[in-house]
């Protein structure tokens, strides 16, 4: 099933919750300091291991659900500057990919599962002073997102840009790849991009300038109360997903905090199911300071 039909066929679809954050917190696992887990595709083999498993885990919360999935390879900043620096295979990105299609293949299910591919800003998703501007974006981004385009992904994404401009570029070279795609903003408490520009303005500015628009838009490393107290019914007709933060605490004092913050998931899981109800946005899953727990909820 390709993407646009899935969008069209449901209006309930689940997605990843932490991956990254929760092997963070495994004293068993250690990161790579750029790449964060996704060496972790090659081995130490118990480390893969805790990396699959956790993917497992939201497969089969899914399966158990009936609902289709969302996986998205770990390919965030896996940019050719980074990947050259880090010094590991220059195939990283198609490899990533193909370790989630080999993960959804040895899945038994009923229900979809489709496989994106990941693409995050090129400089700190919570500071948009030092995002690129549109042209350049396009220029830094635009080797990594054809190496993923090449792929047997069945979309690509962005995850946590803080700046309409950088978006704009990433969206165009997305554009250009033939692959069908999302855009997904960071988000201040007050709903807006964090770099001031309202979410339906935001959205407009990229649709507007490229040749062919995204499928959707979503807001991720945000908590759904943000986006609730900000807009009205009918305001966000093109955000389609949301990975929420687990806390409602504002994302730069989650960045620096030393342990994971989350609200109670009871009312967590509450406020998403009303951002569905409210704005239709279809796509739920989680980001900093989610699991298996937060997944669960969603599939109640």
């Amino acid at each position: 099933m390709k993407i646009a039909e899935l969008l069209a066929n449901y209006d309930r679809i689940l997605t990843e919750c932490a991956i990254a954050e929760r092997l963070r917190r495994s004293p068993a696992v250690t990161l790579h300091p750029t790449l964060f887990h996704t060496p972790l595709i090659y081995g130490p083999d118990d480390m893969r291991a805790a990396m699959t498993s956790i993917y497992r885990e939201y497969l089969t919360v899914a399966s158990r659900a009936g609902l289709p999935l969302l996986l998205t390879a770990p390919t965030w900043r896996l940019d050719s500057q980074r990947v050259a620096e880090a010094g590991v295979r220059a195939s990283i990105n198609a490899d990533a990919v193909e370790f989630m299609i080999r993960l959804r293949e040895d899945f038994q299910t009923e229900a979809p599962i489709l496989v994106g591919a990941l693409v995050g800003p090129q400089n700190d998703c919570y500071r948009p002073e030092l995002a690129p501007p549109a042209a350049a974006a396009a220029s830094f981004h635009r080797g990594q997102i054809e190496e993923l385009a090449a792929t047997s992904a069945d979309f690509l994404q962005t995850q946590t840009l803080p700046n309409v401009g950088e978006a704009i570029g990433i969206a165009t070279e997305m554009a250009r790849s033939g692959k069908p795609y999302f855009m997904s903003f960071c988000t201040g408490t007050d709903g807006l991009v964090l770099d001031g520009t309202p979410l339906p303005e935001a959205m407009a500015e990229v649709d507007s300038a490229v040749s062919v628009p995204p499928l959707g838009y979503y807001v991720n490393c945000t908590h759904p109360s943000f986006i609730l107290k900000r807009y009205q019914r009918g305001e966000l007709d093109r955000l389609v997903g949301i990975q929420a933060n687990g806390s409602s605490k504002d994302v730069a004092t989650l960045d620096e905090a030393s342990e994971t913050h989350a609200d109670p998931i009871g009312h967590w899981s509450a406020e998403m199911h009303r951002l569905h109800e409210v704005h239709g946005v279809q796509i739920l899953g989680g980001c900093c300071g989610t699991s298996l727990g937060h997944l669960e909820a969603l599939a109640r």
